[in-house]
């Protein structure tokens, strides 16, 4: 596998100044051998489990070319100009990392760019033919969110500026965790379509995502990592607040001073490198994880004020209510005081029915009424 890699490498035109092939302990088979001519060093990424954030790491640090391409074993080519076609982009000092259009080996898509779903990655059109991308854009140079760590081509400086890969990601997202990085910086993420490469993605290993590994990505970067603000313009001469790379290299070949890198020797010095990478990561890590907590008491204090404005308008709510009852009770009270009224009205008349019943009762006037009948009686017989 990796032989077929380097033979992918072989054929680009110019061959490139150097290739660094980075093993560990798992590796298995003969060391590379040299292939017409590539300048191949091997290095071993030091003792332990797999962890390839550190292997890259290792790669970057031992470079001295201008630009650096992370490239998968499991990777490649078909043709020879898919490099010089992701490098031109870097022309622009805005873009700071390429990605390339990765098929399965069955010509399906495996990576042509990630985008975010809330706080998970996912590969932009995976699974679907290339004339299904076309249709809809897939296929032109495009902004992504981030680009894989199988075939990823960057500034050397960049790379340094940003801490490198963070070793807080030795199996997933560490390629995500870098490109977002370069993005907070300042810089963008490009995919180069027309670069297409053949990914037999994990072939050399299970393509297992730890859990921890997501959590911690969530705890640096939040719940919507696409949506953190660049904090510094693009276009603009120094993409960095961080320091620049003259003290993680040695000065032959780069016209630049030798700084922290001639302090120590042998692997106190390749111990610090790599401990000034990871103090960059950490740094830019810990703002990002400063700038979800602040977006989290800021959606808290909104939320907070909204529901204070929900409560301020239940409690005019009930105050309305409150003024409408007492007009109800109002009403009410008056609609009593007319049946009372009323009632007392009716009552006197009652009163004067029963005092005429009364005197209609009494001996003088019932003498006086049958007198009265008898007269007229008398009148009707005349």
């Amino acid at each position: 596998m990796l032989d077929r890699c380097l033979t992918t490498l072989a054929r680009l035109e110019p061959l490139p100044k150097e290739v660094i092939v980075v093993v560990g302990d798992e590796f298995q088979g003969n060391p590379p051998q040299q292939i017409a001519g590539l300048p191949i060093r091997v290095i071993h990424r030091g003792a332990g489990s797999f962890d390839f954030s550190r292997a890259v790491n290792c790669g970057l640090l031992a470079s001295r070319g201008e630009l650096v391409l992370m490239l998968n074993d499991d990777v490649e080519a078909e043709s020879s100009d898919w490099l010089g076609q992701m490098a031109a982009h870097l022309d622009d000092p805005t873009i700071g990392a390429v990605g390339a259009t990765l098929l399965y080996p069955d010509r399906s898509i495996q990576h042509i760019g990630i985008e975010f779903e809330g706080a998970h990655p996912i590969h932009s059109f995976r699974g679907c033919q290339v004339t299904e991308a076309a249709a809809t854009g897939g296929d032109t140079v495009r902004d992504a969110d981030c680009v894989t760590g199988a075939c990823l081509l960057a500034r050397h400086r960049d790379l340094l500026a940003v801490g490198g890969m963070s070793l807080q990601f030795p199996a997933s997202y560490g390629d995500i965790d870098l490109c977002l990085r370069l993005t907070r910086s300042g810089l963008r993420v490009v995919v180069e379509s027309a670069a297409t490469l053949v990914h037999h993605e994990s072939a050399s290993r299970p393509p297992v995502i730890e859990g921890w590994e997501s959590d911690r990505f969530i705890a640096r970067w939040g719940e919507a990592p696409s949506s953190f603000p660049r904090s510094i313009s693009p276009g603009t001469d120094h993409h960095y607040d961080l320091p620049m790379v003259a003290d993680l290299v040695d000065g032959e070949d780069r016209d630049q001073p030798r700084m922290v890198a001639d302090l120590v020797d042998g692997e106190d010095r390749e111990e610090l490198r790599h401990e000034i990478l990871d103090l960059r990561n950490r740094t830019i890590g810990a703002e990002a994880q400063s700038r979800y907590q602040r977006d989290l008491i800021a959606n808290q204090e909104n939320r907070i004020a909204e529901l204070e404005d929900r409560v301020a308008e239940r409690d005019a709510r009930i105050e309305e209510w409150k003024d409408r009852v007492r007009e109800r009770d109002t009403r009410i009270a008056e609609r009593d005081t007319r049946v009372a009224e009323k009632d007392a009205r009716i009552a006197e008349k009652d009163a004067e029915i029963l005092r005429l019943h009364e005197d209609l009762a009494r001996p003088a006037i019932i003498r006086l009424a049958r007198r009265l009948a008898h007269r007229s009686r008398n009148n009707a017989s005349t």
